[in-house]
């Protein structure tokens, strides 16, 4: 496909340099001079763009949809023509947020989900069903984020699990972005990166908590649904 190949060394060249989003004191490029230089895209790299932002990107609220609702977005988002690597990435980052479930569901008491119940997307879900009651659900070796991540949980530190899993995924663009940074891949990596910037910046520590606990009981509140 035309996009696959497409390099983008003008588009990136204009963007500045990003902070890591832990370390950001602003935003060195403001939302609206971002997209204005994203029209730079070709159309359908614009098109796949816009698609994983409304599925993907950190503002979203996705405990809000039903899992079978997301998994009729996510097979929708990955019959698009895009390249490989952008594929492998959505993957990692919903196993990411599948493993996240897992935990929170365990952490609150919860059984497993039943055989057939569908609580969430993708090749991990079977696997957390078979290994529950395994502290890591015996994915430590494959996603080594995960044993942090549990007693982050479990100590109901909020901040600390954000930047956590912040860092997992800042690391998961990086490895994603190596050796294709003047492609599509690369501007979407950058675009990822910004939006991770932005929700930090936006983070209110005294909010940490309540923000938490409301999360943790959507998840729960689905399942008992």
């Amino acid at each position: 496909m035309k996009g696959f190949n497409k390099d983008y060394y003008t588009l990136i060249g204009s963007l500045p340099q990003l902070p890591r989003f832990d370390r950001a004191t602003r935003l060195p490029i403001t939302q609206e001079r971002l997209y204005e230089r994203l029209k730079m895209l070709e159309p359908e790299d614009a098109h796949i763009l816009s698609r994983i932002e409304s599925f993907l990107f950190w503002k979203r609220q996705v405990v809000k949809e039903t899992a079978a609702e997301l998994s009729r977005q996510y097979d929708s988002l990955m019959s698009l023509p895009m390249p490989g690597a952008l594929k492998e990435f959505i993957k990692t980052i919903l196993a990411q947020r599948t493993i996240m479930v897992g935990l929170r569901r365990r952490q609150r008491g919860l059984p497993p989900p039943a055989h057939g119940e569908v609580w969430r997307l993708g090749p991990l879900v079977r696997h957390i069903e078979k290994h529950w009651t395994d502290p890591d659900f015996k994915l430590a070796a494959t996603y080594p984020f995960i044993t942090r991540a549990r007693e982050l949980l479990a100590a109901g530190d909020a901040p600390g699990l954000d930047k956590h899993g912040g860092l997992y995924g800042w690391r998961v663009v990086d490895e994603m972005v190596f050796g294709r940074e003047f492609t599509f891949v690369g501007v979407f990596g950058y675009v990822f990166k910004w939006n991770m910037v932005a929700y930090w910046l936006s983070f209110d520590g005294r909010m940490a908590q309540k923000r938490f606990e409301e999360l943790v009981a959507e998840v729960c509140g689905e399942y008992e649904k």
